[in-house]
């Protein structure tokens, strides 16, 4: 048989005729000479990045210099680290940013994976003015590693709040591992004498794992429940809040979400730590901006709306700040389903004049310095404010911590501070907080008496006029009337008379 050597003359011209592409190693010799040169030119390149980013660092303040090298000695040079300098380089915010914490703001920090991180900069958001929000120096990884470096997470500094997740990179973790290691993190975290969190573990849509399942995540989240329970920590349930909707927010075939699923995480994340703050100790709570605290059937949202609906129309001479005892008063918006108590001495002592009343029912000092920033007074141009608030700062409930004489005094006169910066050319009125209770034996009544001298020196500022109407309510053995005050707290029509009555002088024209 006799071979053809054309089919391979054929072949052999073909294969010499294909092009060799530029950087195309023709041998092994030649490809590990390629790669040798990759990885000096990656060298290379993170050499210029950690230059550029010491140049960068030597500008900030030693406090943040001080943060960026923790930064760099955790966050590890294969991924996270370099992303962080090219963001920063960039002038992008990220989730790893240096805070300059507000003293009056609580502490709280959160400990977490990439999910963690995706969702800090939406908690950060919704946080704002309301809690200096830290994290971790790290992607946290499994509780091997929250063992080995929660001294480093902690620092030195005190913690009010501390929420805090393992269980995706525990997923192939032995469930007596995991359990064990979990434990010691929690009675570490218990030790600091923050309020701790646990955040159960986001569940992930199948595929989303290569090494593992949602059932993994599940179990997880039961031993962790255990634990959690044995400590006496809250659970805030990240699982059950994303579940129904984890296929609109989380990216297919992938345990992380996208930016709407971490707003969406962030929103509960926030809602969670929010509800905390009012019975922190430690921290003034009378100073910290809080939307409805109590739980009861006073729709305190549907007033704020109703107030700005109306503001700029009414377009108001004297504004009135305060709580139930304002709310119940008269004058816009109505009383609604509670009613107006005083309308007739309303109508007399304002007569002609555009008055706002921006009371409402249960808020202490932190409500009003909240509807303050939600812009209840942006826009307007009073000749006048009355402010009367601080009673229910003495009332401790499951929702929010009573407060000192002295931190109501501070929550008074942040709330004084917050309507000159938004109407500077206001006449304030600060009225002295009017005593309750049915006898001068009232226990409160020694604690307003504390509250009122401290805040009175508010009246040396030339924009502020203290009014001090105690003793108008008291008959001669300090006892309140029922004539005056029915339930020893709220004024009714003839009570209302006696505050309209102090006011007459003091309204501009």
């Amino acid at each position: 048989m006799r071979l053809s050597i054309f089919p391979l003359a054929a072949c052999l011209l073909l294969h010499l005729a294909l092009p060799v592409f530029a950087g195309e190693p023709t041998n092994a010799k030649e490809a590990e000479a390629q790669k040798k040169a990759a990885e000096a030119q990656k060298v290379a390149e993170q050499k210029a990045l950690n230059e550029k980013f010491a140049a960068w660092k030597a500008t900030l303040s030693p406090e943040q210099q001080a943060w960026e090298t923790v930064l760099e000695q955790n966050l590890g040079m294969g991924f996270y680290l370099p992303l962080y300098q090219k963001d920063k380089l960039a002038g992008r915010v990220t989730a790893w940013d240096y805070v300059k914490a507000d003293p009056k703001l609580p502490r709280v920090l959160l400990i977490g994976d990439s999910i963690s991180r995706g969702y800090t900069l939406a908690v950060r958001k919704e946080l704002a003015g309301v809690a200096n929000l830290h994290r971790a120096p790290e992607n946290c990884g499994p509780t091997a590693n929250g063992l080995k470096k929660l001294p480093v997470w902690l620092g030195e500094g005190k913690w009010d709040i501390i929420h805090f997740n393992f269980g995706i990179h525990d997923r192939k973790t032995p469930l007596p591992d995991y359990e064990s290691r979990l434990d010691q993190i929690a009675t570490q975290l218990k030790a600091t004498g923050a309020r701790v969190i646990w955040a159960s573990t986001t569940p992930v849509a199948e595929g989303g794992m290569k090494d593992a399942t949602n059932a993994d995540l599940i179990a997880r989240n039961e031993i962790a429940a255990k634990v959690m329970q044995k400590h006496g920590i809250e659970i805030n349930d990240l699982y059950t809040w994303i579940e129904p909707d984890l296929a609109k927010y989380q990216n297919p075939n992938d345990v992380h979400f996208s930016n709407d699923g971490y707003d969406r995480l962030g929103e509960q994340v926030a809602g969670t730590i929010r509800k905390i703050i009012p019975t922190l100790p430690g921290i003034n709570t009378a100073l910290i901006p809080m939307g409805k605290l109590e739980k009861d059937g006073y729709d305190w949202e549907a007033r704020h709306a109703e107030i700005m609906k109306i503001k700029n129309e009414v377009n108001p001479e004297v504004v009135l700040i305060g709580d139930s005892i304002t709310h119940f008063w008269g004058g816009l918006p109505e009383g609604g389903k509670i009613g107006n108590r005083g309308t007739e001495t309303w109508q007399t002592l304002f007569g002609q004049r555009r008055a706002l009343n921006l009371g409402f029912g249960w808020d202490r000092t932190q409500n009003v310095l909240k509807r303050i920033q939600l812009g209840e007074l942006d826009g307007l141009n009073p000749k006048a404010i009355v402010i009367h608030i601080g009673t229910n700062n003495l009332a401790k409930t499951v929702n929010a911590r009573d407060n000192t004489p002295e931190e109501i005094a501070a929550g008074i006169s942040e709330i004084v501070a917050q309507a000159h910066l938004k109407c500077p050319q206001a006449k304030i009125i600060l009225m002295a907080i009017f005593p309750r209770g049915k006898t001068a034996a009232e226990p409160r009544r020694a604690i307003l008496r504390d509250i009122n001298q401290r805040i009175a020196p508010l009246g040396s500022q030339p924009y502020v006029t203290f009014l001090d109407i105690t003793d108008n309510w008291l008959e001669k053995d300090g006892s309140i009337s029922k004539e005056i005050m029915p339930d020893a707290l709220h004024p009714n029509q003839k009570g209302y008379g006696i505050w309209a009555e102090a006011l007459k002088t003091l309204l501009p024209e």
